[in-house]
């Protein structure tokens, strides 16, 4: 409303307040502040497992992945676009988007000289010991050359199982190297036109929509990233050249701003509540 003269900020009849009492949490009270023009922010959802894949496929807009190859990628793609037909939604209600740590200078030779000097200061150790906090697994047990085998936990669950793809073979020995940066996530490496044919082809054979860019340095990994890769997708068509106008639901999905009529949250309105 802001009507700066009454010195009304807003409607006080259309202040409602939250009256939540559910199996696991109780809440009343009001919201702190004022809603966006989406109402329901876009909903994000992180986490692999079988319940994890389950919860995304009734609720989630866009979920967060990590995987290491494109073929489970591409298995765990599929499957979540399977449930969410199984929901009753539209699989491309999903948008999937793949953790991905890239490095990148102007040649190759330079893309893995830098590479050499970030591992200078990176410890695989700690990578693993912030691994084996999410997955649950005291890798302290093993020798570095004895193979891992599973183990269930109440951590997360896919955390083993999308490292290492569900092969074989894996030992702390191998993990330490795939967490040498001290992140999980699948690392790109070279010159911008490779790194471009590696995003691509990713999208290309897995069926993602994006990625999740982590980086190894701040803001240095982010401004490679922009000046360095950004120009290569938009030359080749990949990667917008302007913003559009508008909500990031609408930008993701060409719709409304807000939440679908026919996805769960929406009977949460209330107006559809009251009715």
């Amino acid at each position: 409303m802001r009507d700066r003269k009454a010195r009304i900020f807003a409607q006080p009849d259309k202040v409602h307040k939250i009256k939540h009492h559910g199996k696991y949490y109780d809440v009343e009270g009001y919201h702190l502040s004022e809603p966006s023009p989406q109402r329901t922010p876009v909903l994000f959802q992180a986490g692999s497992s079988g319940r994890g894949q389950k919860f995304a496929a009734q609720h989630a807009e866009c979920v967060f992945i990590s995987s290491q190859n494109h073929a489970s990628t591409r298995a765990l793609v599929d499957s979540l676009r399977a449930q969410a037909v199984e929901e009753g939604r539209d699989p491309a209600a999903l948008k999937i988007f793949m953790g991905i740590t890239v490095i990148v200078a102007p040649t190759e030779q330079q893309a893995h000289e830098k590479y050499q000097d970030y591992l200078r200061y990176a410890s695989p150790e700690a990578g693993l010991a912030h691994f084996a906090s999410g997955s649950g697994v005291d890798y302290a047990k093993y020798g570095l050359d004895d193979e891992i085998y599973p183990v269930k936990t109440n951590a997360i669950e896919s955390s083993v199982q999308r490292l290492t793809g569900g092969q074989a073979g894996w030992t702390v020995r191998r993990l330490l190297d795939q967490l040498a940066l001290g992140g999980r996530y699948t690392t790109l490496i070279g010159a911008p036109s490779q790194i471009a044919d590696q995003l691509e082809a990713w999208v290309a054979e897995t069926g993602i929509d994006g990625f999740n860019l982590c980086r190894t340095v701040t803001p240095e990994s982010y401004e490679d990233f922009i000046e360095l890769v950004i120009p290569e997708l938009q030359t080749r068509g990949s990667y917008k050249t302007e913003y559009e106008a508008g909500t990031l639901r609408a930008k993701l999905f060409g719709a409304g701003a807000g939440l679908p009529a026919n996805h769960p949250g929406a009977a949460y309105r209330r107006a559809e509540a009251e009715t």
